[in-house]
């Protein structure tokens, strides 16, 4: 059952909101934390924030001024003791039916999943669990199914490992034939696969269609039971506790992802309600990043380049003297060069006023670079089944 004293505080991406004396007296532990500070237990995507366009290893994901919260382009939520904070994007309807977030989400991680009917009240957090668990399944599982070494007790007459002299004398005095030994063996079976099966099990619970909608998610589903034949749910608390410490494999690094998501899902309900033990758990994403590669998804169809600046990728050389600089896409066509800057946020469709100065000239400076005939901004509008001529600058 839910705790009366859980709070549920609503939020946008880069907005401010008043909040009551005692919102912010349940906030105040963790206003102005770093991502350096929670990133064990939060999910961070992209997994590296060296992928990412704005975060760093010092970005806070609010801050707290005077009788007022401020945040910044971390779209997500977390739970903190028994408060929980969603910040939805800032195309969310209410602070709620965060419509944009999920499909950008579901374009940029390749899912094909049908959107459910959900009640007024319902809380989309678990949704986001389950894209990540998918997007992160798919990749650990491309590794290879995960396997670790395993202590193996036996008790027979092919000794092949260290005999357990107490087993020994418990199991076969008088002598019968059998040596008690244990071996240590490379098993599928192990804390890990557990840990997904248990999972997976869970998932199953909220919606058992999820994970079949797909035939590579049905195979590596099958993998993992066919792998776990020492399944048991009575377990599922004693296979987290055996999960908690960090996974650094040299080859499996997929699968570290993959773990802190399965633990996030299998104590989502305890989170929701209150943990009551100071620590931050959380799912949050990189808003301006996440809009870009969403863009990337169908604008690489039309053959243009999205330059990365964290990746060193795809940049030009500014006025040919060595400086390089990366636009956000741009396309190389002949007589028909074309640059655009992505932007995340809310700009007047009517007028270029909202867009920076400084924004300005560095779309100019990119379109003399590269000689191109249309240049301009590409961002997000409310508005349905939109049109305009001139929507890039020519």
């Amino acid at each position: 059952m839910s705790n009366k004293n859980n709070k549920m505080i609503k939020l946008k991406d880069n907005s401010k909101k008043e909040l009551s004396k005692d919102e912010i007296n349940s906030l105040k532990e963790i206003a102005g934390k770093t991502l350096h500070n929670i990133k064990d237990n939060i999910i961070i995507f992209p997994n590296s924030i060296k992928e990412s366009k704005d975060l760093e290893e010092n970005s806070r994901i609010f801050d707290i001024i005077n009788d007022s919260i401020l945040t910044n382009n971390i779209i997500g939520f977390i739970s903190y003791n028994n408060t929980q904070i969603k910040i939805s994007s800032r195309f969310a309807v209410n602070d709620n039916e965060d419509y944009f977030l999920h499909y950008m989400l579901m374009k940029v991680l390749s899912l094909n999943i049908v959107n459910l009917e959900h009640s007024k009240d319902y809380d989309d957090s678990f949704d986001f669990l389950i894209y990540m668990f998918i997007n992160f399944f798919k990749r650990a599982l491309r590794q290879g199914l995960f396997k670790q070494y395993k202590s193996i007790k036996h008790n027979d007459s092919n000794v092949k490992g260290t005999i357990d002299i107490n087993r020994y004398i418990k199991n076969n005095i008088p002598f019968n034939g059998k040596i008690s030994y244990n071996t240590r063996e490379y098993s599928y079976d192990n804390n890990i696969t557990q840990l997904i099966r248990h999972t997976i099990e869970y998932i199953n619970t909220k919606n058992r269609y999820i994970l079949s909608y797909d035939s590579e998610i049905k195979n590596y589903v099958q993998q993992i039971f066919y792998s776990t034949p020492s399944y048991d749910r009575n377990k599922r608390e004693s296979v987290i506790n055996k999960n908690l410490n960090k996974l650094s494999h040299p080859y499996y690094y997929e699968y570290e992802p993959l773990r802190k998501i399965c633990i996030q899902i299998l104590r989502h309900e305890k989170l929701k309600y209150g943990t009551n033990n100071n620590t931050v758990y959380g799912l949050l994403f990189d808003g301006a990043w996440l809009f870009e590669e969403y863009l990337n998804t169908f604008l690489s169809k039309e053959n243009f380049i999205h330059a990365e600046n964290r990746k060193s990728a795809g940049g030009i050389n500014l006025l040919n003297n060595g400086w390089r600089v990366y636009p956000d896409f741009y396309k190389l066509e002949n007589d028909n060069n074309i640059v655009l800057d992505a932007k995340y946020k809310k700009l007047d469709k009517k007028s270029n006023e909202d867009i920076d100065r400084n924004d300005k000239h560095q779309i100019v400076s990119y379109a003399y670079t590269l000689n191109a005939k249309k240049a301009g901004f590409i961002y997000p509008l409310e508005e349905v089944n939109y049109t305009d001529e001139n929507k890039i600058v020519k």
